[in-house]
Order: structure tokens, then sequence, then C-alpha cells
């Protein structure tokens, strides 16, 4: 696994931005706490310790670094489902939107108890041949139907 690199700096100043949020919200900081100030300060230093526990947080995410894997964005691969007309268990197949349907699913196979060499087609839901579709362009789940072989 990789090493995890985060900006020293970004992570010092949210822990401090963190310990002010926390002793002001859990009472140390307040007219009756062990640092004792007026209810004007206790208002000011609330709001204060909250604004300063954004922002810490918003540059501490700015400062991880882009080869984190949840902060590339998005890949250009989309998420469609497909089940076998013989059954009612429902696939994910993933892959780029332009990729016709049967690209991605030689790609992907999800029906193990299946030949992917066999003859089949792919339907949506109204019936219609999606076969050779973009993935794109598919909306809703499909069926893979298998032929059967004489």
């Amino acid at each position: 696994m990789e090493k995890w690199k985060v900006d020293p700096l970004a992570l010092s100043i949210w822990i401090l931005c963190s310990l002010f949020l926390l002793l002001v919200q859990f009472g140390y900081i307040s007219p009756y706490g062990i640092i004792v100030i007026s209810y004007t300060q206790y208002t000011w230093v609330f709001w204060l310790s909250i604004i300063t526990f954004t922002i810490s947080t918003a540059y501490l995410v700015s400062k991880i670094p882009r080869y984190a894997r949840w902060s590339i964005g998005y890949s250009g691969e989309i998420v469609r489902t497909v089940k076998s007309a013989d059954s009612s268990k429902d696939y994910f197949i993933r892959g780029n939107e332009t990729t016709p349907l049967k690209e991605v699913l030689h790609k992907t196979w999800p029906f193990k108890d299946k030949d992917q060499d066999s003859k089949w087609y792919v339907v949506d839901e109204l019936g219609n041949d999606v076969t050779s579709t973009p993935l794109g362009s598919i909306e809703g789940t499909v069926s893979i139907v298998f032929l059967k072989e004489n």
C-alpha cells in the first residue's frame, strides 16, 4: 500500500483549530469554564472556532495529494445494470460511455455459469435489441438473452 502523504503544515493547522473548537464546544473556554470570558467574548469565540475549523478543514482537504484514489474524480467510466433473462439477479458492468454494450460485456463478463462465446443478445426494458448500442445510451436495466444452441 502506498504511503499516505499529507502536507504537515495543513495537518498541524487543522489539529490546532480542532482543539480550539473542542475547548470552546465543551465549555473549557466559556463564562463558567476553566478559562473565564464574558458572554460577548464567548459569542465571538464560539463563531470564530467554527469558522477557523471549517477553513482549516477545507485547507487540509485541498492539500491532499492528487494521486489519492478518491480525489481523482470522474474517470470517464459509467456503470449500468444487466441481468440474465433466465434469472432475476442483477450485475453491474462498467465501461466507457462510447463503447458498445457487447464489447463492455466481453471485457467484464458477469455470468460465470454461461459461456461468453455462446450466442446471445441484449434487450432493453421495452424488448429492443441494444447489443451494439453505446453504453452511455442505455437507460435502466438491460437483459441478456441466451439463444438455445441446436
